[in-house]
């Protein structure tokens, strides 16, 4: 009886033990950076609609990252759509830089609108603190279009200018460029239609209201694993072994043009902040489950820290850049 009342105490200094290493983890971050943040709830602010590329992205890094959140606290996700993703960076630009209002960016919001001149914003205009993944573009079609190929389909539309219609997640964007390139290249003529995420213009895709999309692997991967759609080219830069039938038009001298993603914080958000965010992001793309949910939608993990993601925004602000202009986006 004395044994067993050592061992179920033994057990319990060990739980408590545990339980006490499992918050000193969270807590750690905050002390080292002498600040008790956070103290309450931080709000991520998506740009585009629920259910699509960015918006699942986005929630899966949030659920991995507040097992990291010091003080008990959580990243909570909040919808606002419109503008291609540019309304909610608009009011991330004008937050209170405390860190309790957070932006998800993408390459289309970020990187690449601010070129036109219309937002109140430019791409330097936030702190970095991580980026979260870099993803490809695809062309694709229901499964029961009349173009098996790629080249059935530029045949098509070389023969029918300005009557093939496809869908992006917004106008201006990484898939709105990438299309827009592939016209001036193949020296033909496709009709736009954006909306405000990929989520609603796959489901006009998917309900024949539009003839196909440009949209992101994570975006395709439920629905051409179901036989719904069919992916005609791979618009990026990295050749995808699941879509080894598609044409890989940047062997064919097009330009490639991926999406990534990640966060921000408005401009004043102190360093410490920033360290103390950055790190539970950072723990949250090296999660097994996180990394097993990517893999399902067609997606690895791609951390870069603060630094490292500042100097990706640069370099795509410019590429894109120089990309409109040659289309012609950019007057």
């Amino acid at each position: 009886m004395k044994a067993l009342k050592k061992l179920l105490g033994l057990c319990c200094l060990v739980s408590m033990s545990l339980v006490i290493a499992a918050c000193s983890s969270g807590e750690s971050s905050a002390k080292k950076n002498g600040t008790d943040f956070p103290k309450k709830s931080i709000e991520l602010i998506i740009g585009y609609s629920a259910g699509g590329g960015t918006d699942v992205v986005a929630r899966h890094v949030i659920e991995a990252a507040n097992k990291h959140m010091p003080n008990g606290q959580s990243i909570v996700a909040v919808n606002k759509p419109g503008g291609s993703g540019t309304i909610a960076l608009a009011e991330i630009m004008k937050a209170k830089p405390d860190g309790y209002k957070l932006g998800s960016v993408t390459t289309g919001n970020l990187a690449i609108q601010p070129n036109y001149g219309k937002t109140p914003y430019q791409s330097d205009g936030f702190i970095p603190i991580a980026q979260f993944n870099s993803a490809q573009n695809l062309l694709v079609v229901k499964a029961d279009a009349p173009w098996e190929t790629y080249e059935e389909w530029l045949e098509y539309v070389k023969k029918n200018p300005g009557k093939f219609s496809y869908s992006t997640a917004g106008a201006g964007n990484t898939q709105h460029l990438a299309m827009e390139a592939l016209n001036i290249k193949e020296k033909i003529q496709t009709k736009h239609v954006p909306f405000d995420g990929a989520a609603p213009g796959i489901t006009a895709l998917l309900g024949g209201h539009v003839d196909g999309a440009v949209i992101l692997t994570q975006e395709a991967k439920q629905h051409t694993d179901s036989g719904a759609l069919r992916v005609l080219a791979n618009m990026g830069t990295t050749e995808l072994s699941e879509y080894k039938d598609a044409a890989f038009l940047k062997d064919q001298g097009y330009v490639g043009l991926d999406t990534w993603s990640g966060v921000v914080a408005p401009k004043g958000t102190p360093k410490e902040v920033i360290e103390i965010l950055q790190e539970a992001f950072k723990k949250g793309l090296e999660d097994p489950e996180l990394k097993e949910k990517f893999k399902k939608i067609g997606l690895e993990p791609a951390f870069a820290g603060s630094a490292e993601f500042a100097k990706n925004i640069k370099e795509s602000n410019k590429i894109t850049n120089d990309v409109a202009e040659q289309i012609g986006l950019k007057k």
